[in-house]
């Protein structure tokens, strides 16, 4: 495994430049499910969100990936197959002679010049940053959440166009570790807040607070939750509300533990098929669909309907409306991430169905959901002939009244 770790970092370094999401440090159980499906859209192989977490270190596992995984990884970033990704990594020998080639000598003297070369580089670099005095005019910084309670997405805007900054960062609150890095010429973050709290936010250029502000995200009484790696679990009332005191028992906790911890499956509803063809350019699209999962260790209910086309495809996100932040629009090659984009309008109430329609012509491309306008855009190239549909829930799901067919 040690043999063949630098090309398999390589490849997954190249996807996620490739996705250009945040780093994979900060990818969550959702995103390893995006993941999956964008890898069988573009490969049609199926790679588990588990088996991708596996490789990304988010789950210990000592074998290495099968062939066939490295295989769809690799086409995945347009290569042919593993072989011919490995062969294309300049000056690293193929990994099946690694074992095999004679061990050569340290040169020390060529290591010592070569550290000392580094050395004074990384030094001068670092006197020159030192050097540098940060200068900023006009810097706004302010947010808004989306809804009430928990999740709940605060959606940060910011202007520091007008600065000297190398680096630009939204730190969610008094713990640098919540610190992302944004585009210094963007003017939108999304950050999901999973726990009720008083936090001070602040935009920091370089290393500079310059902006601070409060953001509030407040329960309407009290909950209770148990802490998770990943999405915390929020308890039903029933469960940790008593007569006269609240909390759980060890009891509830060990009885209930496996089904507080388990992964929410997902189900898919999918046609594909022939008869269905219709040009992307023309079409319209309406149907209701309804996330059906009203479960505590799943509250975002992310539900994607993906249509797909012979040389593309259209993905629209729906969740719960406080989890817009991790939500992932795609229209053919543009792709809009909650985090960095305003997706709100894709947050929804699934008590009732939503009714989604998707619509193309003129060279535009129209979401609505429940009638209202969701998103407006340029569709000139298309995505070919749509031939079939998928509808993923998180959890379970239904759909209803589903039409697609040319525009009149």
């Amino acid at each position: 495994m040690a043999e063949n770790q630098q090309y398999i970092d390589r490849c997954k370094l190249l996807i996620e430049e490739k996705l250009g999401w945040e780093n994979s440090s900060s990818w969550q159980s959702q995103d390893f499910e995006n993941l999956s499906e964008q890898i069988f859209v573009e490969t049609n192989t199926i790679i588990s969100s588990s088996t991708l977490k596996r490789i990304w270190g988010k789950v210990q596992y000592k074998s290495r990936p099968n062939i066939s995984t490295l295989d769809a990884l690799s086409r995945f970033i347009g290569y042919s197959n593993w072989r011919d990704f490995v062969k294309s990594l300049p000056g690293i020998d193929n990994p099946e002679t690694l074992t095999s080639r004679p061990k050569k000598s340290i040169d020390y003297y060529r290591l010592f010049i070569i550290f000392g070369i580094v050395f004074f580089a990384v030094s001068f670099l670092l006197q020159m940053r030192s050097n540098k005095t940060l200068s900023f005019s006009n810097v706004k910084f302010q947010s808004e959440a989306v809804t009430d309670g928990v999740p709940n997405t605060v959606i940060f805007k910011y202007d520091a166009s007008q600065s000297n900054a190398d680096s630009v960062f939204i730190q969610q609150n008094w713990d640098d570790m919540r610190r992302k890095r944004v585009e210094k010429f963007h003017h939108e973050h999304a950050s999901v807040y999973y726990l009720p709290g008083y936090y001070r936010a602040k935009l920091v250029l370089n290393d500079s607070i310059v902006k601070e502000h409060d953001v509030f995200i407040e329960s309407e009484k009290w909950m209770g939750v148990l802490l998770r790696d990943s999405i915390p679990f929020y308890f039903p009332e029933e469960i940790y509300r008593h007569d006269n005191w609240l909390g759980i028992t060890p009891e509830d906790l060990g009885r209930d533990l496996n089904i507080y911890n388990q992964d929410v499956h997902s189900f898919m509803l999918t046609h594909v098929n022939k008869e269905l063809s219709v040009d992307s350019r023309s079409f319209s699209l309406s149907l209701n669909v309804q996330n059906t999962y009203d479960y505590p260790g799943a509250p975002c209910r992310q539900t994607e309907i993906v249509l797909l086309g012979t040389e593309g495809v259209i993905i629209i996100p729906l969740s719960s409306r406080g989890c817009i932040g991790d939500i992932k629009l795609r229209i053919g090659n543009l792709f809009m991430d909650g985090r960095s984009n305003d997706l709100s309008a894709f947050g929804v109430d699934f008590s009732s169905p939503v009714a989604v329609e998707c619509s193309a012509s003129s060279e535009k491309i129209k979401i609505k959901l429940n009638n209202e306008l969701a998103y407006e855009g340029s569709f000139s190239n298309g995505i070919g002939n749509i031939v079939g549909i998928r509808i993923k829930f998180q959890g379970s799901g239904r759909l209803d009244s589903f039409k697609l067919g040319k525009v009149s």
